[in-house]
């Protein structure tokens, strides 16, 4: 028996050739494919998330076969003798191609400032790239901590972090959304400049890091100013504040302190 090595791997759902663009690997594993090895037969089965383990492959150049019901798919690999070998294949048709370096995506991560069920979207108040509408699909996994959600249980005001890809016609699809520490009923605290005063409804919006919340207050909200105290009259447009206060549904901020920092 010739050398050999390990493969461990992912195979992912790969996008069609468009006309006068190169193929993009999208980052959505295929659960239940059959890799097998061509020269000797040996096989495994990819986990829930497209992820699979080889052993005692012949180094060099080998062909892998990629099987399910609806995919019949064949490529080679580069594996080197004794180590394990770290792979990403895109299954493309009747191909399966190793992608450079894993699947190249988008991460986007902010508070969810709007969802529509629909058409299956929501947006994302990303420091850096601003509002972002991402787009969600069948294959899209949403997770809430541990469990698996549908979109429409997401909540206005929640933190999300998410993989993406951008697709041909400049739209973003998620391929995962993880919602963060961020829920409703927990602890927010926010920290930025304010933008607006709305005396009558004894609310503010603060430009924060992640972009506009509108902050509201009530009897029990406390103001402070370098250590003394201080009122609602005080806020105006351009001080800084630091607000800790509770993350309500439609994503505004009940505080229970408000300190004035400018």
């Amino acid at each position: 028996m010739g050398a050999t090595g390990s493969v461990a791997g992912t195979v992912i759902l790969g996008a069609s050739e468009t006309a006068g663009m190169a193929t993009k690997a999208m980052p959505i594993g295929l659960a239940g494919v059959t890799v097998r090895v061509s020269a000797n037969g040996r096989s495994t089965t990819t986990d829930g998330v497209g992820q699979f383990t080889l052993t005692n492959v012949p180094a060099g150049s080998p062909e892998l076969s990629f099987e399910r019901q609806d995919i019949h798919a064949r490529g080679h690999v580069i594996v080197a003798a004794g180590v394990m070998n770290n792979v990403t294949i895109s299954i493309v048709g009747s191909r399966a191609d190793v992608v450079p370096g894993g699947h190249s995506g988008m991460e986007i991560e902010g508070l969810v400032s709007a969802i529509d069920s629909g058409a299956g979207t929501l947006t994302v108040l990303d420091q850096h790239l601003g509002a972002v509408v991402i787009l969600t699909d069948a294959n899209t996994v949403i997770r809430n901590g541990d469990a698996t959600i549908p979109l429409s249980q997401i909540v206005i005001g929640n933190r999300a972090h998410v993989k993406a890809l951008q697709q041909a016609d400049g739209t973003i699809l998620a391929t995962e959304v993880d919602l963060q520490s961020d829920k409703v009923g927990g602890n927010r605290e926010l920290d930025g400049s304010v933008v607006t005063v709305d005396s009558g409804s004894s609310s503010f919006v603060v430009q924060a890091a992640a972009g506009t919340v509108t902050v509201n207050t009530d009897s029990s909200t406390t103001f402070k100013r370098r250590g003394g105290t201080a009122s609602f009259s005080d806020i105006a447009a351009g001080v800084h504040v630091e607000v800790n206060g509770t993350l309500q549904a439609d994503g505004t901020v009940l505080a229970r302190k408000v300190t004035i920092e400018s």
